[in-house]
């Protein structure tokens, strides 16, 4: 099987031989580098230099001359604007707000006019009387207001929906122009900025530029000025990455991006693009439940394992691994990546990790999550202060504190179940340096912060020899590093905080954190996440979490200020778009395949429906190969 990656590295090789090391190249993952200089190296059979490599956003930075800003500082500078028309405290608006400078990016990057998207509803309702010259998308926009009725009829949260939606305009408008006296900016501006300045032809490189774009597939039109400029003011080619079997079928959402870029960017070469057609074992698992999924596809890879030792039989011993690169397990829910990592068998070779691990199910999180409870339901005692019970009977029975002195900590923890006591004093508790450290009070969130670091320091130069120990440390030195940066983020926005806003912050940051695996990544079983497989292809796909709910699922349900009816209008991101990149993610991601495994869950609880995804009906009934069906408990 040739994947997408080793036809471009040919075909540019072909071409351009060492002298591919004069272009700079574009994926739209790092991942897709590494497979694509593996491919190369291949094809090439001998040393040469890569090729530079960049992205949009170097691009779209050197040509609009700004650079992105802290999530944190843009979120309290749009807060610091806000609060010129709202009366709204910065801990209730920090969540939201997040999602309001996510809608500012989306209108920027799409290039919507922000003053006619936040239009006062008044000036709408004034072409009522005559709407015979709008267009559908217009009318599409006034049924939106309409459905708003009177004022005075109007519930609390209409009413407070319109009073902020009438000032989303000049908050919009002040929020730029207060970015770019502080010479910073958010994505969206920055791509905006590049997309404007092509457009008004004040930008030109400054000496000829050689470019490769390739595999790109949903463009917002920031991008797509963007790649213009490149097809016309530098040498570039372009490589779309699909099949046929999407791409002619107006019907098929997987291909609702490419049939546009390759008509608006049409690709140096023509590659191999009827790979669908080819022989494919396909199965649809229905499992009781995530556990026998995991389970499930542990088995499957040990038949892989197996039927590839029998092919090997007549080869000398050693000379390949059981299963390699060419298999991959996708999951499309990251929380069953511990389970299936115990189901593994021992005897199907290395396995390559790329999703990373959620910081929030490790130790050393669940270890925060302790001191944070602590410091929130300490009382202060005179010049001392005081610490509930069951806070600091979970900070002793922590594996970070009780192995530390386990005897001593035991003994306290006795003691206060004994006594019965509620609070617990801090002198009483200080009975070595690591507890002092831990049960002494941090009120103003500084406080808080210099406390987390110094307690985090103090477990990790504990003395402890188990088997996760370089684990513990990594982990630790992770959240000190994260906590640092959130301190210098929020010194900078010179704006006051509670405690409670910080921890909220504080938490809020953790629990998106993954901590990378070390690995080859070019060796063993793929177990990754779907978006890290674009632009890479796989003989052998197991696909874990296929139900509908999920894969493709509604990402963009309630993650915009902006309704519904207001984004398909301007052609804003809507769940169609986001339907319509999934579809080529999973079509995309079987294109090549020889073997596929699609695992659901067919339990239905209040998490889940228990459907299998559409794409596996899709598959059934609309393409032609015999979908087997299987059912495991």
């Amino acid at each position: 099987m040739k994947g997408f990656l080793e036809e471009v590295a040919a075909d540019l090789y072909a071409r351009y031989g060492e002298g591919l090391s004069e272009r700079a190249v574009l994926f739209p993952s790092r991942r897709a580098r590494l497979f694509f200089v593996d491919a190369l190296g291949r094809i090439a059979g001998r040393p040469m230099w890569q090729p530079e490599w960049v992205t949009i956003d170097d691009l779209t930075g050197e040509i609009s001359g700004l650079h992105t800003g802290d999530r944190v500082r843009l979120i309290t500078e749009l807060y610091k604007v806000y609060s010129a028309y709202h009366n709204e405290p910065f801990d209730k608006f920090y969540f939201w707000g997040d999602m309001l400078l996510t809608d500012f990016d989306t209108i920027d990057k799409y290039l919507i006019d922000a003053q006619m998207l936040f239009r006062n509803i008044s000036e709408i309702k004034e072409i009522e009387a005559d709407i015979s010259y709008l267009t559908p998308a217009q009318l599409r926009i006034l049924s939106f207001w309409s459905s708003f009725g009177e004022q005075a009829d109007l519930s609390e949260e209409k009413r407070r929906f319109l009073a902020i939606w009438k000032t989303l305009g000049p908050i919009y408008r002040r929020f730029r122009e207060r970015l770019s006296s502080l010479g910073i900016a958010y994505n969206g501006m920055v791509q905006r900025a590049a997309a404007d300045r092509i457009r008004g032809g004040g930008f030109a490189f400054p000496e000829p530029r050689r470019y490769v774009v390739a595999g790109f597939n949903a463009l917002s039109e920031c991008e797509k000025r963007l790649f213009g400029f490149l097809a016309t003011a530098a040498e570039t080619d372009f490589y779309w990455d699909y099949d046929s079997y999407y791409k002619d079928d107006p019907e098929q959402e997987a291909g609702m991006f490419v049939r546009s870029n390759v008509a608006q960017f049409p690709p140096r070469t023509e590659l191999r693009y009827d790979n669908m057609r080819g022989e494919k074992q396909i199965v649809s698992v229905a499992a009781v439940s995530n556990a026998v999924q995991c389970k499930y596809a542990a088995a499957i890879l040990a038949d892989l394992a197996r039927r590839r030792r029998e092919e090997d039989s007549g080869i000398a011993a050693g000379a390949r691994p059981a299963l390699g690169k060419e298999t991959a397990v996708v999951l499309t829910d990251e929380n069953l990546l511990l389970p299936l990592l115990y189901a593994l068998p021992a005897d199907i070779g290395r396995v390559n990790v790329t999703m990373g691990f959620p910081l929030r199910q490790s130790l050393a999180y669940t270890f925060v999550e302790r001191l944070v409870e602590l410091q929130n339901h300490r009382r202060r005692k005179g010049d001392g202060c005081t610490f509930y019970h069951a806070d600091v009977a979970g900070i002793l029975a922590h594996p970070y504190v009780a192995e530390c002195d386990a005897a001593l900590t035991r003994t306290m923890h006795e003691e206060i179940v004994r006594d019965r006591r509620i609070s617990v004093d801090a002198a009483w508790l200080g009975r070595n340096g690591l507890l002092k450290r831990i049960f002494s009070p941090a009120a103003e969130w500084r406080e808080l912060s210099d406390y987390m670091l110094d307690v985090v320091a103090a477990v990790a130069r504990q003395p402890y020899e188990g088997d996760d120990a370089r684990q513990r440390v990594e982990f630790l030195a992770v959240i000190a590093e994260q906590v640092t940066k959130l301190r210098n983020s929020l010194d900078e926005c010179d704006i006051d905080l509670t405690a409670e806003v910080y921890t909220s912050l504080l938490r809020r940051h953790l629990q998106t954190l993954r901590i990378p695996f070390e690995g080859e990544p070019l060796e063993g079983i793929q177990i990754m996440g779907i978006l890290e497989t674009r632009n890479l292809d796989f003989e052998n796909v197991i696909i874990l979490s296929m139900n509908d709910d999920n894969f493709p699922g509604n990402h963009m349900a309630q993650a915009s200020f902006i309704p519904y009816n207001l984004r398909a209008a301007y052609e804003l991101p809507t769940p169609e778009h986001h339907e319509g990149v999934y579809a080529y993610y999973f079509y995309r991601l079987i294109q090549r395949a020889k073997t596929v495994h699609m695992l659901y869950c067919s339990h239905a609880d209040d998490k889940s429906t228990g459907e299998p995804s559409r794409y596996i009906y899709q598959l059934d009934y609309e393409s032609g190969f015999d979908v087997r069906k299987v059912e495991v408990g």
